[in-house]
C-alpha cells in the first residue's frame, strides 16, 4: 500500500501467484479512462525479445473487474487484475535455506517464517510493477486531461551515459524518442552492447532513469513531509531496485556554490519563470511552475549466474550457489514505466488533496 493522502493504492499477489493486481480507492466518479491505453502502457514494461529482459514472457492482459464502466470511473474502488501464466516456481525451491545475495529471501524468511513466498521474488519482485503500471496508466491519463504530462527515459546503463534534462533536453526530444520506440535519447547502441556483454559473462548491470513532469501549476506541495519531493520520492522507492532519487542537479549540488546553484527569477510572456532549473521545479517542496525533474538510480539485478557465496540457514555454514531461473540482465529500461507510474500517482494524489484536479 502506498503512503498517499487521498488515493489508496494497494497492490496484491506475488510473482508466481495465480494473479496479480491493484485496488485504487479515491478516484472521483465520472473520469474518462481508456482501458486500451492502459493496456498499451502496461505493455511498455513487458519482457520482450531484447538483450536486457527475462525470457519469462507473460501476456499481461489487463482486466478491470470493477470501478470502470463504459470508459468512465464509477466512484467505487477500481480493481484491476493480470493473470500469471508463465511461472516456474521449482527454480526457487532451494533458496529458502540458501538465500540469494542481495535478494529479499533472507529477510522475508526472518519476517514471514515458513509462509515466506520466495518464488520469483514473491511480493518483492519486479513483476509487481505490472499492477503498479495499471494504476499509473490511469493516473497518467487523468493528469494529461489537465495538461500535466509525466515523461521518462533511460539516462545511464553500466556507466554509458546518454542525454539528460541537465543537458538541456527538450520535451519534444523525449516525445520523439518515445514515438520511435527508443528507450534512451543518446548512445542507446552502446548501452545495449554493454548489457549484451554483461549477460554473456553471467552478470548484470545497473543504471539510472530520469522523469520530467510538465504542466504542473505553481503552488503544489508543502513544507517538510508534505513536500512534493518527499511524496514523489516515497512513491518511487516502491519500485524494486531503486536505490537513490535526486531532484534537479541532485548530487551535483555538492560541488556548487550558491551563486552557481541558484535559479534566477525572470518574467516571460507575463509569467514568472526561472532562467535555470537546477532545483528541479521545486522550492521548499512546492512547485514553482518549471518542469519537475528527477533522476533515479537502480541497482544491478542481483540474480546473476556467476557463483556467489551465501549461508545455509540450516547449518550456518558458508556455501556457494549459482542462481537459476529467468532474469533481467538490466532492469532499467523496463523500470521506466514503473517510475513514471509512481511519479504520476504521487502528483495526482497531491492535486486531488489540494483541489487542483
Amino acid at each position: 500500500m502506498f503512503p498517499f493522502r487521498v488515493l489508496d493504492v494497494a497492490i496484491f499477489g506475488s510473482s508466481h501467484a495465480p494473479e496479480i493486481g491493484v485496488t485504487i480507492r479515491g478516484i472521483p466518479a465520472g473520469q474518462a479512462v481508456d482501458v486500451d491505453k492502459v493496456q498499451a502502457f502496461v505493455d511498455t514494461r513487458k519482457a520482450g525479445k531484447n538483450p536486457w529482459s527475462t525470457p519469462r514472457n507473460e501476456p499481461d492482459e489487463v482486466v478491470f473487474t470493477q470501478g470502470i464502466r463504459e470508459g468512465r470511473t464509477t466512484g467505487d474502488d477500481v480493481v484491476g487484475v493480470i493473470k500469471n501464466l508463465s511461472q516456474r516456481s521449482k527454480d526457487y525451491d532451494e533458496y529458502r535455506y540458501t538465500p540469494r545475495p542481495s535478494h529479499a529471501d533472507y529477510v522475508a524468511t526472518v519476517k514471514d517464517g515458513d509462509k515466506a513466498e520466495l518464488a520469483g521474488g514473491g511480493r518483492f519482485s519486479g513483476r509487481m510493477t505490472a499492477p503498479l503500471c495499471m494504476a499509473g496508466g490511469i493516473a497518467l491519463q487523468l493528469l494529461e486531461e489537465r495538461g500535466v504530462t509525466v515523461e521518462g527515459y533511460v539516462f545511464e546503463i553500466g556507466g554509458v551515459k546518454g542525454k539528460s534534462y541537465r543537458d538541456g533536453l527538450t520535451e519534444e526530444e523525449i516525445i520523439s524518442a518515445k514515438k520511435t520506440g527508443r528507450y534512451a535519447l543518446a548512445r542507446e547502441i552502446e548501452m545495449t552492447n554493454a548489457v549484451l556483454q554483461a549477460r554473456e559473462q553471467g552478470d548484470s548491470l545497473g543504471g539510472s532513469a530520469e522523469c520530467v513532469v510538465y504542466g504542473l501549476p505553481v503552488g503544489l506541495g508543502d513544507a517538510l513531509f508534505g513536500g512534493l519531493e518527499s511524496r514523489i520520492a516515497s512513491a518511487v522507492f516502491a519500485v524494486p531496485a531503486v536505490k537513490s532519487v535526486e531532484f534537479g542537479l541532485g548530487a551535483e549540488f555538492a560541488g556548487k556554490r550558491g551563486s552557481e546553484a541558484n535559479d534566477p527569477f525572470a518574467t516571460e510572456r507575463g509569467k514568472v519563470v526561472t532562467t535555470t532549473n537546477n532545483s528541479g521545479g521545486l522550492n521548499g517542496g512546492i512547485t514553482n511552475g518549471m518542469p519537475v525533474t528527477l533522476r533515479v538510480t537502480l541497482r544491478p539485478t542481483p540474480s546473476i549466474s556467476l557463483p556467489q557465496r551465501t549461508v545455509d540457514l540450516r547449518t550456518g555454514e558458508s556455501v556457494e550457489i549459482r542462481i537459476k531461473g529467468r532474469h533481467d540482465a538490466c532492469v532499467v529500461p523496463r523500470a521506466v514505466a514503473g517510475l513514471r507510474s509512481a511519479v504520476a500517482l504521487a502528483v495526482l494524489d497531491a492535486m486531488l488533496e489540494e483541489n487542483k484536479f
